[in-house]
């Protein structure tokens, strides 16, 4: 079963560019992101009461933040999905606890932006994580778009369980992280 049309070829090729032009480009660390997996990783433990809770980084790059948590040991598996890398680029199938979906709302094309959150949608059994620029840097591409706008954006998707601004105000680096569910997940519980 092949996924969603979630990007233009042109997009996955300006991507593949990127990827090769600057090694440190996919391979970022998100610090300030790991207590947050942490304690993510708890409470799906506890939900489903168990010890093997599943994690995929959809969009992942180059794989930097799953190499980041794997030592944690949070999770029984690690999955890392990006169509423009090729060591990731077979989207998976299953469903898993905890999603990822890290400085990927915020360039994908907007006319596959819905399709995107939909297959995050999809592949999420438990929790999304998603977090994006809010303020981007002068010299970026992207457009940048305040919180309440990525929140909407997911609400359209996925029913957001918390929304958080990191580094408020920073020039160049706020962000917004956005906790879901998929729709069905959250009228259970």
């Amino acid at each position: 079963m092949e996924g969603p049309q979630t990007y233009s070829s042109s997009h996955i090729r300006r991507q593949r560019e990127a990827h090769a032009r600057a090694d440190g480009y996919g391979r970022h660390r998100h610090l300030y992101l790991h207590r947050r997996i942490q304690q993510l990783a708890e409470t799906l433990r506890q939900e489903k009461q168990t010890d093997t809770v599943t994690w995929l980084d959809y969009g992942c790059g180059k794989g930097g933040f799953i190499e980041q948590i794997r030592p944690f040991a949070l999770f029984a598996t690690i999955t890392g999905y990006d169509p423009a890398v090729d060591a990731f680029s077979a989207r998976p199938r299953e469903h898993f606890d905890l999603v990822t979906c890290l400085d990927v709302i915020d360039i994908v094309e907007p006319r596959f932006l819905g399709a995107l959150l939909d297959d995050v949608a999809s592949l999420t059994g438990g929790l999304a994580l998603f977090d994006c620029l809010t303020r981007p840097r002068r010299d970026s591409t992207l457009r940048p778009h305040p919180p309440f706008y990525w929140q909407y954006i997911v609400s359209q998707h996925m029913r957001v369980q918390q929304t958080e601004i990191e580094f408020p105000q920073l020039q160049d680096f706020e962000r917004v992280v956005i906790i879901a569910k998929p729709q069905a997940l959250a009228r259970r519980g």
